[in-house]
């Protein structure tokens, strides 16, 4: 076991873990703010309710006892006023004072729905949904959203809408949804929202490595704040290489193997069986495998073991063969 060190650099970057269904919940949120330290808030990925009631796969996520970071945001998907409303007070409630509302997820399960960069094309709709919730709210919201749904020029006619009211920030991954996570950043939709939006701005999409962010920071030089997500899920340091907090090799090795046998603990003790645990942590090896050499094989050779004990036995091989 190692002692992480609370970090006292300070730093001028703001930097934001993404909500990633799947990825990034409350366990990966939990043990990664243990080791590491430079993420300064925590989006937990979207909640949205069903008959009138939040999805019970939902409700750990948001438990205020598995949200214990320093700053913790909660994003909603919603398709009208009537369910921002309902999920704003279940989150009051809960002892949030800040969401954040997802105009961006691009998949068509759903954006057919009308939900997440769905509504992008109907501005108007927009502006009633923040309409009513300002004036029955008080909690904080930001956005995150898409450039558009099929057309970056969707955010020329969103950007007036929310310079109408008073967010906090808005978060842009400068794609559109037709191409999910494919193809092009749209940059000039980022230069339309930097130049005509009132609202702090944050940077999000394509920043894997220290180079892409150095890249980016250059292209866009009044941002402060990047939200980064795929990235950290690639490579856990990446914060500390953008603000610049050198790890050496061993303390790495060291982390790293701490992360992932707290991740794969963590899932023994909150899941209902072994089957469970062993395919999440399949799905982590996606992004973690990138932290070693030959990372095509490693992750064909996890996701061949069969129980738990295949699987223990594979990951102590993979990290015995790391350096």
């Amino acid at each position: 076991m190692i002692c992480i060190l609370a970090k006292f650099e300070m730093h001028n970057e703001m930097i934001y873990l993404a909500p990633i269904q799947g990825f990034t919940d409350f366990v990966y949120r939990k043990v990664y703010s243990m080791i590491f330290n430079e993420v300064d808030t925590f989006f937990i990925p979207y909640i949205s309710i069903k008959n009138n009631q939040i999805l019970k796969k939902y409700k750990r996520e948001v438990l205020p006892e598995n949200n214990l970071q320093k700053k913790v945001i909660p994003q909603v998907l919603i398709k009208d006023s009537s369910e921002l409303l309902y999920l704003s007070k279940l989150l009051y409630d809960l002892g949030y004072n800040e969401i954040n509302l997802n105009l961006g997820c691009p998949y068509p399960m759903v954006t057919n729905r009308g939900k997440g960069a769905g509504l992008l094309p109907y501005a108007e709709k927009i502006k009633i949904i923040l309409s009513d919730f300002f004036n029955q709210q008080s909690l904080k919201l930001s956005v995150k959203l898409r450039a558009g749904l099929e057309s970056p020029k969707d955010i020329e006619t969103i950007i007036p809408v929310l310079n109408e009211f008073p967010l906090t920030e808005v978060i842009l991954h400068a794609r559109i949804a037709k191409q999910l996570y494919k193809g092009k950043i749209k940059e000039e939709a980022f230069l339309v929202a930097s130049k005509f939006l009132k609202h702090k701005l944050v940077y999000n999409g394509d920043v894997f490595t220290i180079n892409d962010y150095k890249i980016k920071s250059g292209m866009f030089p009044e941002i402060q704040d990047w939200m980064l997500g795929r990235g950290i899920l690639m490579n856990p340091f990446l914060p500390a290489e953008i603000q610049k907090i050198s790890n050496t090799k061993e303390e790495k090795f060291e982390k790293l193997q701490l992360f992932h046998h707290s991740v794969f603990e963590e899932y023994i003790r909150t899941l209902d069986n072994d089957g469970n645990t062993l395919n999440k942590m399949k799905q982590f090896w996606i992004y973690f495998s990138y932290n070693f050499r030959d990372q095509n094989r490693i992750f064909k050779a996890i996701t061949k073991t069969r129980n738990l004990s295949d699987y223990k036995i594979q990951t102590r091989l993979t990290f015995n063969t790391m350096y």
